[in-house]
């Protein structure tokens, strides 16, 4: 039976390379969600051409419609008799950020901090709340959601990490209220990435995060998965684990993605966050908040 899956924020970016190699590679049937129609057409097209007889149904959706959501989760709902994963990778804030990098709180519009909750934070809830019906009631299934190293230190800009962070702790608490019904919630931390928007160097590209995802859904373990509930996982992490590649047959090795920044990312981690460790020294924001950091960004 194929593996149902719904992909938010879909049309460009890592969720687009998360729907299709969920299509191409996998062979699921994955509804893939975003407001741009042409986009999401594309991707159709190009996940028809896999071998594992998986497909992308394209569906035009505004995440900050609740009722357009509620709509279309009863469609898929009455469509399918299960939904085996739902990936939250809708974000909003990077738009809003870039006009801005350089500049305090204090200097942005409030509207930049809202952009990172509104398509992000709370998106992920409200899709999250209206999938999980049928996955308690099938006593299976899995929520990702598409975090970032933002969520445990200073990054970009304070919506970005509030927004981040939230996600971080949205995870933990779904993971406690689903464990007894045999649902998981994972959080994925990807590196930093070179899509349609982003240019890292050496950066991962949204099919190395698609094989990350896939990972989670076809080669770990339910012990596994037991093991990463409500916690965060990195992509790279999942790559030695899981033996996968970017598409040059490589693990990404840039300052911000692969093997070496996970393990960077992950000492942070094991560390008590900021606000409960008086000694902790705080971040030097100018290192990713600056006019030069909107280069990153040339497509935004």
């Amino acid at each position: 039976m194929s593996k149902v899956c719904i992909v938010t924020g879909a049309s460009r970016g890592l969720g687009r390379g998360i729907a299709l190699v969920l299509a191409r590679e996998e062979g699921c049937t994955v509804y893939a969600t975003a407001r741009n129609e042409q986009s999401l057409k594309s991707l159709s097209e190009e996940a028809a051409g896999g071998t594992k007889g998986g497909s992308v149904n394209p569906c035009v959706l505004d995440q900050s419609d609740d009722g357009a959501v509620q709509t279309f989760v009863s469609q898929v709902i009455s469509t399918e008799s299960h939904v085996d994963l739902l990936v939250n990778s809708a974000y909003g804030g990077l738009l809003a950020i870039k006009p801005h990098f350089g500049k305090p709180f204090w200097e942005r519009p409030l509207s930049v901090f809202d952009s990172s909750i509104d398509i992000g934070l709370r998106s992920a809830h409200v899709m999250s709340a209206l999938i999980a019906p049928i996955m308690v009631q099938n006593k299976a299934g899995l929520i990702v959601q598409i975090s970032s190293f933002g969520g445990v230190s200073y990054l970009f800009d304070i919506g970005y990490g509030v927004g981040k962070a939230g996600l971080d702790r949205l995870t933990v608490d779904m993971a406690a209220e689903l464990k007894p019904h045999g649902v998981h919630a994972v959080t994925l931390y990807p590196g930093g990435a070179v899509t349609e928007i982003a240019a890292f160097p050496n950066g991962e590209t949204p099919v190395f995060t698609g094989r990350a995802v896939a990972a989670l859904l076809n080669k770990a373990s339910r012990k596994d998965l037991e093991r990463f509930n409500g916690k965060v996982v990195q992509t790279a992490e999942l790559a030695v684990d899981y033996l996968f590649t970017d598409v040059n047959g490589e693990i990404p090795n840039g300052p911000f993605s692969g093997v070496d920044a996970a393990n960077q990312c992950r000492e942070v981690m094991s560390k008590p966050l900021i606000q409960y460790n008086l000694d902790a020294d705080l971040p030097d924001t100018s290192e990713t908040n600056n006019p030069d950091a909107a280069g990153l960004f040339p497509g935004a």
